[in-house]
């Protein structure tokens, strides 16, 4: 947490444009906020005992930090010189993404893990303590 804060304090103070940015739109506080919830969260609960709630506030944290970043240089893949735009891929390939990768190789891919999952859903117990 202490690396992300500094990163995103970094970031503020590179460049005017980030910093006009999350000035000027003061909502996009919002990401930096959930993060920060989250790990307060994590941080308080690590006695519960839960394994699968460290899990998701970890995923809350990494998507805030994703959040972040994207609402400070977007609409640049590479800040302030190439936009998302300038670095598609070109119309037939990514149509040919979505026809072959999306609507037929991911649907299998999903069947597929969901078969698996099922299959050996509940054939491992864990150890009792003695």
């Amino acid at each position: 947490m202490i690396f992300l804060v500094v990163l995103f304090i970094y970031s503020l103070r590179l460049d005017l444009r980030i910093l006009d940015r999350w000035t000027g739109r003061p909502y996009l506080e919002v990401f930096p906020a959930v993060g920060m919830i989250a790990a307060a969260i994590l941080l308080l609960g690590k006695r519960d005992r839960r394994d699968h709630r460290p899990f998701i506030l970890m995923v809350l944290i990494f998507i805030a930090a994703l959040g972040s970043f994207l609402a400070s240089f977007w609409p640049y893949m590479i800040p302030f010189a190439l936009t998302v735009d300038e670095a598609a891929a070109p119309p037939s390939s990514l149509k040919f993404m979505f026809w072959g990768a999306g609507l037929f190789v991911f649907p299998l891919i999903a069947i597929y893990s969901a078969a698996v999952y099922k299959a050996f859903y509940g054939k491992a117990t864990p150890l009792e303590n003695e």
